[in-house]
């Protein structure tokens, strides 16, 4: 089942047989984060109006790369989620207002200064992995492994970082992988609680000449990069013939991807595997004008940006994330507005989940 711990070896073979569907309801995308919905005069009025709380409550705004474009166009800073708690840890505004799902915003009530404010313009905006992620099982892993060390991926609450050594996300977590295998020698590694990337992480190890027995797993995914299957980039590379593909590493196709590359079916340049933010240096550095993207769509708007000269296919067009579009440019007003919805967290808990996310953000 989701949310169980193998050892990496079964955990891998396993990863085409365990439903890894949502464990929570996915909601409805409102319609409001469609920008086509909503007319010239009052976006032209909330982004007066954004601007103006913005300066009136010394706010900063953070945006993820999968929210609605006229959310990105609003943000002081868009990014993934290692740039966002960069970005909002090193602020001294009295407002952070961030615009992700909520795991990311309880990073920020983590980290933030006794003055500031961390607010998320919608509750609803959880995340499917971060539901996969069983504290109880990782509690019980534990106990079984007195001396094991816990790897968090980004994409946790605050419950399971508080029980972690480390927490990573996607644009470091090889270098935090190497980090752990480096100075923690010999003692046995969960990560958790996404399988794809431990796939991943599991090459690594590989490729370190480390024994791969020292690895478990949880089985977790994103249901949207779980859906971003081989046959996607297949059909889409037959369609574009010459293009080249870039791939986050959560998506239902690395395994086979990887293997591609592996047994030189594929030049290893013209299939990267990158996190949110590196897709966007890959598509501005690629010498390819057509580039194939495996990941949520609502990067392909700041990569549009990065390089507006580059064709850029989705891999499955359909890979999109609800909860991320439960924010919306009303939503951030009204958060600005009404200050809500301000995330705090248990001090307890805090204390204990400081320490693996300040790992995090020291390892890049």
């Amino acid at each position: 089942m989701a949310g169980d711990i193998f050892p990496a070896r079964e955990a891998i073979a396993l990863m085409d047989e365990v439903d890894l569907s949502p464990p929570i309801e996915v909601p409805l995308i409102p319609a409001s984060a469609f920008p086509e919905n909503i007319s010239r005069e009052e976006r032209e009025f909330l982004r007066a109006e954004i601007a103006r709380l913005k300066k009136e409550r010394n706010a900063l705004i953070l945006a993820h790369n999968y929210m609605p474009p006229d959310v990105q166009d609003v943000a002081d800073a868009i990014g993934d989620s290692l740039y966002l708690a960069q970005q909002g840890t090193a602020s001294d505004a009295d407002v952070l207002c961030e615009a992700a799902v909520l795991f990311m915003n309880q990073i920020l009530a983590i980290m933030a200064r006794p003055h500031q404010k961390v607010l998320a313009p919608s509750l609803e905006a959880l995340c499917s992995l971060a539901a996969h992620a069983d504290v109880n099982k990782i509690r019980a892993w534990k106990r079984e492994h007195s001396d094991g060390v816990v790897i968090s991926y980004v994409n946790t609450y605050v419950d399971v970082k508080a029980e972690s050594d480390y927490c990573c996300a996607s644009a470091n977590s090889a270098k935090v992988i190497k980090y752990v295998i480096e100075h923690e020698p010999g003692r046995p590694i969960l990560f958790l609680p996404d399988v794809y990337l431990g796939f991943y992480a599991a090459k690594l190890l590989e490729k370190m000449g480390e024994p791969l027995d020292r690895l478990f797993l949880m089985m977790g995914a994103c249901h949207v990069h779980d859906r971003i299957k081989p046959h996607h980039v297949e059909e889409q590379r037959r369609l574009h013939p010459g293009a080249a593909a870039v791939i986050h590493p959560e998506c239902g196709c690395t395994s086979a991807c990887m293997r591609q590359i592996a047994s030189g079916m594929v030049p290893e340049e013209m299939m990267q595997f990158r996190s949110t933010q590196g897709m966007i240096k890959f598509v501005r550095e690629t010498p390819e004008q057509t580039v194939i993207v495996a990941t949520e769509i609502g990067n392909i708007h700041p990569m549009s940006k990065a390089a507006p000269e580059k064709k850029l296919i989705p891999a499955n067009p359909e890979a999109v994330c609800a909860f991320m579009k439960q924010n919306t440019l009303r939503g951030v007003y009204e958060s600005l507005r009404d200050l809500k919805y301000e995330i705090t967290v248990d001090r307890d808990l805090a204390e204990r989940a400081r320490k693996p996310i300040e790992r995090m953000l020291s390892i890049v």
